[in-house]
């Protein structure tokens, strides 16, 4: 199966330049997804997620995802119930970013297990709430909520398949997993978590590591296995894009050319349908 490449925004820099989508469109990637930092860093207005839609267009490009604010205080599972109030208020932001883009998802992070048994109980119940209430605004959006695979490595809610899975038998609706290969590949086998989770999965964050730290390098440039993983993709049928979220290069230019190398090297992309 020949599925498109798309690319995080995180890889073409803090601000996202016309000459920059261009890079990566006449490579033959197609898709962008668009990471939205938390407001303690900065605060996006609306003109500039319009200018960004704009240039992605015109560039011959579509937003396939918004990646929602993480980090920065931001955290669905926090148990100050103001500050989970707050971070709901960046992360609805982003759903209606997604919408307004015309996103087919928006990724989001659980939220922290750190604590004691008892915080990180509260921790848990926290999170559920806040992704119960992100799924009936992604609903009335008609937007997929992506709920991230986390660093296995870390104190982290939904960092490995099994507690997805549990977590998601308490959720209102249907939500879906970014399958994030990096973070997987610390904690489980990467073949039998994309198993796991099979149908599940809706996006996907590729890049590769050492087994041990999460590194974001380049697919082909760590131990990940990436001829079993695209063989169980094409077995579970999954049918989204090749996102990539890694780093390399010293320019815009050398990154994306490193991606289409990769991708056509390591995951047996053939380019553009087109």
């Amino acid at each position: 199966m020949n599925r498109p490449l798309a690319v995080s925004s995180t890889m073409l820099g803090e601000e996202i330049a016309a000459a920059d989508l261009y890079e990566a469109a006449a490579r033959g990637i197609t898709y962008l997804e668009l990471l939205i930092p938390p407001d303690a860093e900065t605060c996006v207005a609306r003109t500039e997620f319009e200018r960004v839609g704009h240039l992605v267009a015109e560039a011959g490009m579509q937003v396939w995802s918004v990646h929602a604010p993480f980090g920065g205080g931001v955290d669905l599972s926090d148990p100050d119930e103001i500050a989970r109030r707050e971070s709901m208020g960046q992360i609805r932001r982003a759903c209606k970013v997604a919408s307004m883009l015309g996103a087919k998802c928006v990724v989001v992070h659980a939220g922290l297990a750190v604590g004691d048994d008892a915080e990180q109980e509260m921790r848990r119940r926290q999170s559920l709430r806040s992704l119960n209430c992100l799924l009936k605004r992604t609903c009335q959006l008609g937007v997929q909520l992506a709920v991230e695979y986390l660093p296995a490595n870390k104190p982290r809610l939904c960092n490995d398949s099994a507690e997805i899975c549990e977590t998601f038998r308490f959720c209102d609706g249907a939500p879906g997993v970014c399958l994030d290969t990096n973070h997987a590949n610390l904690g489980e086998d990467l073949a039998d978590a994309a198993r796991a989770l099979a149908d599940l999965i809706v996006t996907l964050h590729l890049s590769d590591n050492d087994g041990e730290r999460e590194l974001h390098a380049m697919p082909g440039e760590g131990v990940i296995d990436w001829g079993e993983f695209m063989t169980v993709l094409d077995e579970i049928g999954y049918e989204g894009p090749l996102v990539y979220e890694a780093i390399g290069g010293e320019t815009v230019a050398e990154r994306m050319e490193m991606t289409v190398a990769s991708a056509r090297e390591v995951l047996g992309w053939e380019g553009p349908d087109e």
